[in-house]
């Protein structure tokens, strides 16, 4: 395969400026070496070199013959399939869809000449901005036809360590070959070499049926919102312009602020030649002209604007055969990759799923694609239903609930219902001492205790019969094999923790089992804890997989045997959390490891300690309990019980069985003496009725 060639800039500047434009913004910028692994790259592949030269001499001449059947405006949008993928490890890297959708945004107003900070070009550059009359729109269809989003998310180490030609071999092993004839891909990382962005020039040097034509995008610049700025917006729109063939206005070099720069030129009659610039100084005049400084294929950092001669050349671009880019718009391919107002599916998402009562959340329709009307039916919420495309929901009833939205472009029609989606939990959680021991549990999300984040939207937390530590359920991740770095939550209800003395220490204890598939998994369980009903989460504790493992275990793993168990004290919940809405987590990240187990799960105050330390001849559970006591004798018999309250006084006594109901009596602290048939006290131990 052929070696992979960057030609353009690295726009690497990671530095904020001015939110007002003045005279004189300057922006420190981080140039990459592009240059200079450019010629490595010809000295080590002479024949791409004459190739590559050859392309832009055919090209120039294309170009000067289609200058004079070009006119401005009147013509028809031309829409490019785009198709982004992120390469993450979970990180802030792994940039939201919404980020995403801001960038096309952006893009499209650059080169639609609709961007907001459009009106302050100054004169005579103002005269003179080109509208591109292109659309850049998310594919609605892979290359075998069926319905995409135009995102793909990849868990890889690389997207730290990049390696350009890796990444594209990465992507296409796991969703599969997106050819740059058809697609313009972009490709998302945490690190791109210390650039910004890169790109490639038009050429046939990569086949046009690969992806190795694309723009690599460090993650934080992409769009203006969440990890980006706005300051960084029009990055993407940079790179694009070098994919359709535009230079920078001092020509293909990374080297601006060069005086010999005046002597090179873009190939554009309208830009003036220039040494190039990493500052915003609108007056500049470096190559005997006034400079195009807000040019957006300049370094400034307070671009604004395309020329009327780029915009020809990219249309000159766009009409050639070279590297496929005359295929993209075809009628045929915008069919084919589902961007010509196909509706292929119903999706959304919620900026959060987890709240309590009275609090309020924002939905985001995220259909694909060209969506005209949708309808939403919010289970507890208010308003019920919505044909916004964002709308604000409030939910004062704690519960579990689904949502439902229906979509529609005047012909076809999609729906998606999410079962369980929205977690509501009570503004006053839960009393202590807490415990949970799943045994009075079908599924997790029983009763509104839980709640469930599902990264991958595959296996999650579940309740299981086939392991426990006490009893005989316990939660279950089923993991085994599971390798693209998602994460898994599970998140209790709300416990009111408002009552304790702050100079009292809290204990948080539970009881894991887990083994790995193979010695090389990376695993972890993160306990967090919550003092504002889930806004934010404190990390209290990390396992990780080399801590956590017993052993190792090729097939899936179950926790059967009670000395495959561990218990963990967490002792750091200090008095900043001693709320009424006080909340924790389990989160777990996989890596192709095996299944996880969680059990026995308590919160109390140390004073109560005792209550859970006592090492008898029997267990009782659940503890506290509600309506009935489970009793497992360990290797000695018992005939009959008696339950004592605090002052020593027997309130209950009968015949000994495993289960004792305790329904009627009052919420409190007690001791069960459990005797043999000799009369003989087998062992006390105390339990909360809770």
């Amino acid at each position: 395969m052929k070696n992979l060639l960057s030609l353009t800039l690295c726009l690497g500047a990671t530095w904020a400026v001015n939110a007002q434009l003045t005279e004189e913004t300057t922006v420190e910028p981080h140039i990459c070496s592009t240059t200079e692994h450019q010629q490595e790259l010809f000295e080590k592949h002479p024949e791409y070199k004459e190739m590559f030269e050859a392309e832009q001499a055919a090209f120039q001449a294309h170009y000067e013959e289609f200058l004079p059947t070009y006119s401005p405006g009147g013509r028809e949008v031309k829409i490019i399939p785009v198709v982004v993928h992120v390469i993450h490890t979970g990180g802030p890297e792994n940039i939201s869809d919404e980020q995403i959708y801001d960038a096309i945004k952006q893009l499209n107003e650059d080169y639609s000449a609709t961007n907001e900070d459009n009106s302050t070009t100054v004169s005579p550059f103002n005269t003179i901005i080109g509208d591109m009359e292109i659309e850049f729109r998310l594919a609605g269809k892979d290359v075998d036809g069926n319905c995409h989003k135009g995102i793909t998310r990849t868990w890889s180490e690389l997207s730290h360590e990049h390696d350009g030609e890796s990444i594209v071999s990465l992507v296409n092993a796991e969703h599969g070959n997106w050819p740059q004839n058809r697609y313009m891909n972009v490709f998302v990382c945490s690190d791109i070499g210390g650039a910004a962005g890169y790109t490639n020039y038009p050429s046939d040097w990569y086949p046009l049926t690969g992806m190795y034509g694309g723009i690599y995008m460090r993650s934080d610049y992409m769009g203006s919102i969440g990890t980006s700025s706005e300051y960084r917006e029009h990055t993407l729109s940079h790179e694009a312009g070098h994919w359709l063939n535009l230079a920078h206005l001092w020509g293909s070099t990374n080297s601006p602020g060069e005086a010999d720069n005046c002597d090179t030129d873009d190939g554009v009659d309208d830009t003036p030649n220039t040494i190039g610039w990493s500052s915003c100084i609108l007056s500049g005049e470096t190559c005997g002209s006034l400079d195009n400084v807000q040019n957006i294929l300049e370094y400034s950092y307070c671009t604004t604007m395309f020329t009327e001669g780029q915009v020809a050349r990219v249309h000159a671009a766009l009409s050639s055969s070279l590297a496929g880019r005359n295929n993209l718009w075809s009628a045929s391919n915008l069919e084919a990759t589902g961007v010509n107002g196909i509706l292929c599916e119903a999706d959304f998402s919620a900026d959060k799923t987890l709240l309590c009562s009275g609090e309020s959340l924002t939905f985001y329709d995220n259909s694909y694609h060209q969506v005209t009307s949708r309808t939403w039916t919010f289970e507890g919420g208010t308003p019920s239903t919505s044909s916004d495309e964002n709308p604000v929901v409030t939910y004062n009833t704690p519960g579990i609930y689904s949502v439902t939205l229906e979509v529609a472009n005047g012909g076809d029609t999609e729906s998606l219902t999410r079962t369980n989606y929205i977690s509501v939990f009570s503004t006053t959680g839960d009393e202590i001492p807490y415990f949970e021991g799943f045994e009075s549990m079908t599924n997790i999300q029983d009763g509104n205790r839980f709640a469930l984040v599902n990264e991958n939207d595959a296996s999650t937390w579940e309740v299981t019969d086939e392991a426990a530590s006490l009893s005989s359920k316990s939660a279950m991740l089923s993991n085994f094999g599971v390798d693209d770095g998602m994460q898994d939550e599970l998140i209790s209800g709300t416990i009111d923790l408002s009552g304790v003395d702050a100079s009292e220490d809290m204990i948080f204890s539970f009881d894991y089992s887990y083994n790995k598939r193979n010695s090389s998994n990376d695993e972890e369980l993160r306990i967090y804890i919550s003092s504002d009903c889930g806004e934010s989460w404190t990390l209290r504790k990390i396992l990780d997989s080399d801590e956590m493992a017993h052993d190792t275990k090729s097939s899936p793993y179950f926790a059967i045997w009670s000395d495959w168990w561990t218990n963990e004290v967490i002792t750091t919940i200090t008095s900043p959390y001693y709320v009424e809405n006080f909340q924790y987590k389990f989160q777990f990240t996989n890596d192709n490891g095996n299944n996880i187990f969680l059990d026995n799960i308590k919160l109390y105050p140390a004073s109560l300690a005792n209550l859970n330390e006592e090492q008898l001849d029997f267990s009782i559970y659940p503890n506290p309990a509600q309506s009935e006591l489970n009793i497992l004798l360990e290797g000695v018999q018992a005939t009959s019980y008696q339950i004592m309250d605090m002052s020593g006084r027997v309130i209950q006594t009968d015949r000994f069985e495993s289960t004792i109901d305790i329904s009627t009596i009052a919420e409190g602290v007690y001791s069960l003496q459990l005797t043999n048939e000799n009369g003989e006290s087998v062992g006390i131990k105390r339990f909360i009725k809770g």
